[in-house]
């Protein structure tokens, strides 16, 4: 069995020394990358992590770290392309967002002042779109090759929406058993379950580790390991869940494999 696990959370720069980044420490998908190097018949194991992800100890994981949404893309895609890999546990955090363009509150409103002045019937209607096309404008964007000065006031950002790296995994390798996660805020327990179930669904996953931030704790983290019959097991500390995945996937290989 070749087993691939993502772990840790990914960053996005804002200039050459700043970036937009997670509170994910890769602890979980550490113990579960454990978990499996002590499972006979795992022969491979594949860790692609964030830079500040902790590394799971004394395995056989080959470690590779990334910090983009892009880099990370470009990992899992060579790692897949490479490798016929049997399970997959995405954990990692990965950024929903990336920086766009940068620019600052006064220097849109020197742009807006001078759209005013340059036309006898005013500005065009202040649309969404029209604040992307000025934020786009040459003339308002600030480079971020270099560091951006720290005496500019109110600088804004736009972000786009980075690409969902889960979808990728059963489009790759249809036959892979693959455990999503799925974290929420203080939210019911229909909420959580639901949402899990749609990302199950969403990207044919065979289990999806359902998680509460209110729930994540110095001294336990309940996670609930839902499978397709939305059956789910609850455990209580991160050492339980990294158990239950590895246990639980490697079952469900075994009895897929001996259909």
């Amino acid at each position: 069995m070749k087993i691939l696990i993502t772990a840790g959370g990914t960053t996005e720069p804002i200039d050459s020394v700043r970036s937009i980044t997670n509170t994910s420490t890769g602890k979980l998908g550490s113990l579960i990358a454990e978990k499996f190097d002590a499972i006979p018949g795992v022969t491979g194991i594949y860790y692609v992590c964030g830079s500040r992800a902790l590394i799971p100890q004394g395995t056989r994981a080959e470690i590779t770290h990334v910090d983009t949404v892009a880099s990370l893309e470009i990992a899992i895609k060579s790692i897949l392309m490479q490798n016929e890999i049997d399970i997959i546990v995405h954990s990692m955090a990965v950024s929903d967002y990336r920086v766009n363009k940068v620019t600052s509150a006064a220097v849109l409103a020197n742009c807006l002042n001078a759209g005013l002045k340059a036309s006898l019937s005013g500005l065009p209607d202040i649309t969404e779109d029209y604040i992307v096309s000025l934020m786009e404008a040459s003339e308002t964007i600030i480079n971020t090759d270099g560091k951006i000065r720290s005496d500019i006031n109110k600088l804004i950002l736009t972000m786009e929406q980075t690409p969902k790296i889960i979808s990728l995994f059963k489009d790759m390798t249809p036959n892979a058993i693959l455990t999503g996660f799925k974290l929420l805020d203080h939210v019911s327990h229909k909420e959580l379950m639901d949402a899990a179930y749609g990302l199950m669904e969403k990207n044919k996953c065979s289990f999806v580790l359902a998680n509460d931030l209110k729930d994540i704790t110095a001294k336990g983290h309940v996670g609930y390991l839902i499978d397709q019959e939305k059956n789910y097991e609850t455990y209580l500390t991160k050492e339980a869940i990294a158990e239950a995945i590895a246990q639980t996937t490697v079952k469900h290989l075994a009895v897929i494999r001996a259909m």
